[in-house]
């Protein structure tokens, strides 16, 4: 056999709620896997004026950096700051933590990071604001 198998680094991950959305990233980041994402945020958004989301960053080897840079992560990135609500980030590379405390004011969401060991405090941050419609359900 020749080769390695190759492992999605990014999994959706199941939530309580339809207005939450989370992701698992365990590895190397593909330009798939970020467009997955996207269209997934997407599709939220369709649902959704306002969404909160969690990224769980269990071991982070790094990502595809011309995905990063193109323009669909670009408009990605836009629709998110229009559409997202809060923003968790938990665990992670030391950077993305001090990125987030750089860039947190100059968004109109809620963004945070933990600690892995602090995900309890993550989830129940992130579930802190219940969506209008699904307050209503």
């Amino acid at each position: 056999m020749t080769g390695t198998a190759k492992h999605p680094a990014v999994k959706q991950v199941k939530t309580q709620r339809e207005d939450v959305y989370a992701f698992e990233i365990y590895g190397h980041v593909s330009r798939q896997e970020i467009d997955d994402i996207y269209q997934t945020l997407e599709k939220a958004y369709e649902n959704h004026d306002k969404i909160n989301l969690l990224v769980r960053m269990s071991r982070f080897d790094g990502v595809d950096w011309s995905a990063v840079f193109s323009e669909a992560v670009y408009i990605g990135k836009f629709h998110a700051i229009k559409h997202m609500r809060r923003y968790a980030l938990v665990g992670g590379p030391k950077w993305a933590a001090v990125a987030m405390q750089f860039f947190n004011p100059l968004f109109r969401l809620e963004v945070r990071h933990f600690e892995l060991e602090q995900e309890a405090e993550a989830w129940d941050w992130i579930y802190e604001h219940e969506d209008s419609e699904t307050a209503a359900a």
